[in-house]
């Protein structure tokens, strides 16, 4: 043992995880003495009790002139540390959009959205780990892992028993710091570009700049816009507020189930639910409106206002006599359309009439015995067949639309200014078109007659 220490030297790393052996003295007649026991001894001595690597031992006595020095004769036990909590979302975040065939090139963003009561995340706890032990049989400790520093923010909240959270409102799913949060609002700060694209949200949308043509504007909540609309679409299932107006172009079009305030309407299709209020003026555009225009600064120019009950403004129509039409208690799109269906009702009814004929005709003659008339009439009954479901198809559209905006007898039109001539008022099934120019006027249907009063200065 002394000789095997004067020719050997252990060396422990600092961290005691590997141990060496070193050979410091060269002599033949060790590796005759050197025994197993030899080495295990000599390893304790230098507190080396774990890890001990028995092909190194076995190299050591049987094949010692092939051994290259330092040789690693022990290795500790690495400690497996503890994995850092996490927090798993059952929410996509990654607002680029997915690209496809059918899919409009102005759509290049998702907004993360969450319903209420959604569970947006699971918290995932973190691990402790596993302990080492160093070449001296030493333990190891592990670090265990760190909680998700995730905290629930506005409009959401923590549930234990699953870990889980949820949101407590409708949204934009956010996340600021270690906060999760529910923001009702999706906040636009400049004119819509192909950096933002079409826009599509749970909640309220407010673009603090213009919708230029082309683009698409959805959101359940309202919409707000510091500027103005081009040709572009623009939806809310809440109310629409514009700073500036709608320059539609024929083609520009607001929808609100609630009601809409806008400063000016230039050739633009709009639909509210609820009521209209345009600031200034509105020209040559298709409104539909449940409940009532207001327009007491402006002029109605042109197009067609269809309205459920009053429409006020400071002048209907203009000097040249541009036709303008104020239709009460009906919606002239869909009465077009109803109107097309009844006409194809018609023309079907009819077909079938004919068809019914014919086959009666071909039925009296020999069938049986001429196929040509066999075929003939096979034809005939699928004509039938055809002309028949087509009929069934547009009964049916006929009975799920309508053109109704109330009764239209309780409706008025209160011109503050000038009614000027060509200005078509309608109330129902009745209408009149005005002959001449009249000067602060109300327009009404009294005992299904249209009358015009001058308007009282109360």
């Amino acid at each position: 043992m002394e000789q095997l220490k004067k020719t050997f030297k252990i060396n422990v790393s600092p961290d005691k995880m590997v141990a060496q052996i070193n050979r410091i003295k060269d002599d033949d007649h060790t590796e005759q003495q050197i025994t197993e026991a030899d080495i295990r001894e000599f390893l304790m001595e230098n507190d080396v009790t774990y890890g001990i690597i028995e092909e190194a031992i076995h190299m050591l006595v049987y094949k010692a002139s092939k051994v290259t020095y330092p040789l690693t004769i022990a290795e500790g036990k690495q400690p497996i540390h503890g994995k850092d909590g996490q927090v798993h979302y059952h929410v996509e975040f990654n607002p680029v959009m997915v690209r496809d065939e059918v899919c409009d090139f102005r759509d290049v963003m998702r907004i993360p959205s969450v319903k209420k009561g959604e569970k947006i995340a699971t918290l995932i706890p973190p691990t402790e780990g596993k302990n080492g032990m160093n070449v001296s049989g030493a333990v190891v400790p592990s670090i265990p892992g760190k909680p998700a520093a995730v905290k629930e923010g506005k409009n959401v909240v923590f549930r234990e028993a699953d870990q889980g959270f949820y949101a407590t409102s409708e949204g934009q799913l956010n996340k600021r710091g270690r906060f999760i949060q529910v923001l009702p609002v999706f906040e636009v700060q400049q004119t819509l570009s192909m950096k933002t694209g079409n826009l599509d949200f749970i909640g309220t949308i407010i673009i603090h700049g213009d919708v230029p043509a082309g683009y698409t504007v959805k959101a359940k909540g309202d919409v707000k816009i510091f500027g103005m609309v081009e040709a572009a679409s623009v939806t809310a299932g809440g109310s629409v507020y514009i700073s500036e107006g709608l320059a539609g172009q024929g083609t520009g079009s607001i929808h609100a189930a609630e009601s809409i305030h806008i400063g000016y309407i230039n050739q633009g299709n709009i639909v509210a639910g609820q009521d209209l209020f345009v600031e200034n003026s509105i020209f040559h555009s298709q409104c539909t409106v449940a409940g009532h225009v207001f327009c007491q600064r402006g002029s109605i120019v042109g197009g067609t206002i269809s309205v459920g009950i009053t429409v006020e403004a400071k002048d209907v129509g203009n000097r040249v006599g541009v036709k303008t039409e104020i239709m009460f208690g009906v919606d002239h799109r869909t009465e077009k359309q109803e109107q097309k269906l009844l006409d194809e009702k018609k023309e079907l009814e009819a077909t079938l009439s004919k068809l019914a004929l014919l086959e009666k005709k071909i039925q009296g003659q020999q069938v049986e015995n001429d196929p040509k008339l066999k075929i003939t009439l096979l034809r005939y009954k699928h004509s039938w067949n055809k002309t028949e479901e087509r009929l069934k198809k547009v009964e049916q559209a006929i009975r799920q639309l309508t053109s109704k905006l109330g009764s239209g007898e309780n409706g008025a039109l209160i011109v503050r200014n000038y009614l000027y001539t060509n200005v078509v008022v309608a109330f129902g099934k009745y209408y009149r078109v005005s002959k001449a120019d009249y000067q602060r006027v109300k327009v009404q249907l009294v005992d299904n007659e249209i009358v015009t009063h001058p308007l009282s200065d109360n």
